[in-house]
Formats: C-alpha cells, structure tokens, sequence
C-alpha cells in the first residue's frame, strides 16, 4: 500500500474522522495529514525493529568495500542487526564473536577458531566480526549506526567486498505515493501503532483512551505473531557432540 493508502485507511476505517464530511473546509478534521504521516512511519519502523520482519542482502545496505589496514566500517543507518558476513566468493561465514573478548588473548588451538586468540593475530585473512558497537551521527545527535568490526585487520592481499545478510528498518514514507516496504500481511497490522499514537492524545470521556489501549495491544500481538515466523525461518539447531563442551561419555 502507499502511503496515501495507509493514511486513508487509518483516517477512515481505524479513526473514524469524518469531520471533513461536515460544511466548511477540511481543517476542523481532528488529525492532519502530515500528524498521521508521521504517526504511519513511526508505526512502520516500530514494527520492523520489533519484528526483524525486514532482512536483506541487497547491496544498498549488505555490500562493504573492504580497504586494507580499516578493520572499521559503519553501516547504513537502516540497519539494525547483522545476520552475517561473508567475504568475496568465500563458501563459508566469517564468525561472530563480541568486542570485548578480542582483548583477551589464550594460547590458540589448531583444531578451531578461537576468536579470543585474535587480538595477537597480524593483518591477514579476515576471520571474525563483531557488531555491538554504534556511532551517533553529528548531524542529529540520535540516529545510531551500527559499526561492523572486522578482525583481525585485512591485508592488501585480502580486500574482497564483504556481503552481509541484515536486518534494517523501512525507508521513511514521503509522498503519498511511496510504497510501504513491510510485506503486504502486516501493512495493516501496523496501523494499529498509528491508530494508538493518534487516539492517546484524544479523550472524549474516556471512550478514545479504552480505543488507544485496544489498538495497541492488537499492534503488540500482531508482532509477536511477525517475530515468531521470522524466527522459524531463521531457527538453527543447536550443535552438540560427546566429549566436549561439558558433555562426556562413559562406559
């Protein structure tokens, strides 16, 4: 749906604001068109993060120039989460691990990857990432971007692109005819947050406050039905084998 779509379902079908029906002009209508604009995309993105209903590996927001000698990129601001990382035409993921255990160094192990170990590695072959740094963009002081950490450092012989799988928040919806980008299952599910920012500011005699509470737990409800599924899609089985990771097998 577009965005002038959604706005007129919610006005209409969710709100209920035939004022503009009545003589004179459409101002006395309780919500403007820019108010419900904003309260639409608010609704969108709030269901994306929530639901981590978009994933992509589209170049605009998956594809990293790799530099030598950078080990830091910061990502689109769309992007809220990376599924994993991948370099050139590499069959295989690089690993995953957090910042914090790059500064810890234990004596490495030829049998795996520790990404411990990887604080004394020299630049090489990338073999790990990590992504639970953000930045702040001066401009406005409150869009954070995640930073994609990539160790150890690459060589000048190892500079492929690297292709990420993401999770990202929806574009912003302009103009009337910009499309939403949530699939089509959920664009109405969504409304719901609109219908709630628009209706807690509206009190006649308790009536809209009851309706602001309906619309959002029906929003909360219709996410946690979105996450499940995306969670099915994404479940992986939990490895496990006998004789480590605290598991022995005695006769």
């Amino acid at each position: 749906m577009t965005l002038g779509e959604l706005r007129s379902e919610l006005r209409n079908n969710i709100l209920r604001d035939y004022s503009e029906l009545a003589e004179g002009s459409d101002d006395d209508r309780l919500w403007s068109d820019p108010t419900l604009n904003r309260y639409i995309n608010e609704a969108q993105r709030r269901f994306a993060r929530k639901s981590l209903i978009l994933r992509t590996a589209a170049d605009e927001f998956g594809l990293i120039r790799c530099v030598a000698g950078t080990s830091t990129y910061t990502l689109d601001p769309l992007v809220i989460a990376v599924i994993s990382c991948k370099q050139g035409a590499d069959q295989m993921d690089l690993s995953r691990a957090g910042h914090s255990i790059f500064n810890q160094y234990v004596a490495p192990d030829p049998l795996f990857f520790n990404p411990s170990t990887l604080s004394a590695l020299p630049p090489g072959k990338p073999l790990a990432f990590s992504t639970d740094e953000e930045v702040v963009q001066e401009q406005t002081d409150a869009i954070e971007q995640i930073q994609l950490k990539i160790y150890p450092v690459p060589a000048a012989p190892y500079t492929d692109d690297f292709h990420l799988r993401v999770v990202r928040l929806p574009k912003a919806l302009v103009a009337d005819d910009d499309g939403c980008e949530l699939p089509e299952d959920h664009q109405i599910e969504m409304l719901d947050w609109a219908a709630y920012l628009a209706l807690r500011l509206v009190d006649r005699d308790g009536e809209d406050m009851q309706r602001a509470a309906e619309r959002r737990a029906a929003f909360e409800n219709a996410v946690k039905d979105a996450r499940n599924m995306v969670m099915r899609k994404m479940f992986t089985p939990q490895p496990w084998g006998f004789g480590r990771s605290g598991f022995s097998w005695e006769r």
